[in-house]
């Protein structure tokens, strides 16, 4: 059996350019980001309704009109742009543009422990856990044994009867799933990051500790790959896991329907140690800059693309408009 290869050279760029720059001159490139995620959910959408089992049909209905209106809040004495309100529709497995919002907010709340903690115990350094089960034809029974053999990884730490984990002082991770390339099969794999003050370095050509514990867990892979996070520059390795929900999203519509109906409901980011309890906020819009004026940008979704629908100048001391006021704007 070929054991699948690891791909870990991916960067998920709408995730990692919704940390970046945030000025008005940014917002352009932005607004065309969250313009092509749309456009995939629209093909999602239409692909849902050739085909629709239960209620998919309601849900494509709920991915189409997803990002219909956008409404942005530059901050103009800080030249800071903040995503104030949106019609989202919250079903980030299917709809890039929530997959990109959900995947951001998850990534600058993990970023920000592993701050605090490498501020409190300096001594811990961050790697990038890979592990990876044989591709097969079923994504649901793959799934079902990557799940198992990760659960069965961490319970011998807790068993106290010797594992590479004991190593690991805190740990989030997240599962991807994709089509093995050339072989069509399903590919289901995890990216970890696990904090210790030191792990073995293991891949393909240097298997390791790590390796011969998991091969002797799954039984049919010794496929992993340990490596360390630049501890300056952190956001790379993170990234790796937090792409998840935009991985499914880019899938072609009929794999992406496909990984929908075997993941939905599962938990599909977990944590162990220093990394639980981590809070994710539920919205997908970004926190406000109460103290400082803002003008109020508009966009529509205009079919090929957004276009600017209306602008308002506000003094910081004025209410904000209800949500309502963003809906009346967008459908005159």
């Amino acid at each position: 059996m070929t054991e699948p290869d690891i791909d870990q050279k991916e960067s998920p760029d709408s995730v990692a350019a919704e940390i970046g720059a945030q000025g008005v001159e940014a917002l352009p490139a932005r607004v065309d980001r969250y313009g092509r995620a749309k456009q995939r959910a629209i093909d999602v959408a239409e692909y849902m309704r050739a085909s629709p089992v239960g209620q998919e049909l309601r849900i494509a209905h709920q991915i189409a009109s997803c990002g219909e209106w956008l409404a942005f809040r530059h901050y103009f004495t800080a030249d800071v742009v903040r995503l104030h309100a949106a019609s989202f529709c919250r079903r980030h497995l299917l709809c890039p543009l929530c997959a990109i919002r959900r995947g951001s907010k998850t990534l600058e709340a993990y970023l920000g422990r592993w701050e605090a903690l490498r501020a409190s115990r300096p001594s811990l350094r961050a790697y990038l856990v890979t592990l990876t089960v044989a591709n097969g034809p079923d994504l649901a029974e793959r799934f079902r044994h990557l799940y198992a053999s990760q659960r069965e990884l961490w319970m011998r730490k807790h068993r106290g009867r010797g594992s590479v984990l004991d190593l690991v002082a805190g740990a989030v991770w997240s599962y991807e799933v994709k089509r093995g390339s050339g072989s069509g099969l399903w590919h289901p794999h995890l990216h970890m990051i696990a904090l210790a003050e030191s792990m073995t370095i293991e891949g393909k050509d240097n298997p390791g500790p790590l390796s011969a514990e998991w091969k002797a867990i799954t039984g049919d892979s010794h496929m992993v790959d340990v490596r360390p996070i630049d501890q300056a520059e952190p956001v790379s390795g993170f990234l790796e896991v937090f792409k998840y929900a935009v991985k499914v999203s880019d899938m072609e519509p009929a794999d992406a329907l496909e990984a929908f109906r075997c993941l939905q409901g599962k938990r599909l980011i977990e944590s162990a140690g220093a990394f639980r309890g981590v809070h994710v906020p539920e919205a997908l819009t970004d926190e406000p800059l109460d103290s400082l004026p803002f003008v109020e940008l508009f966009f529509r979704w205009m079919g090929k693309g957004y276009g600017l629908a209306g602008q308002s100048e506000r003094r910081a001391a004025e209410p904000a408009p209800r949500r309502s006021e963003f809906v009346h704007l967008m459908t005159r």
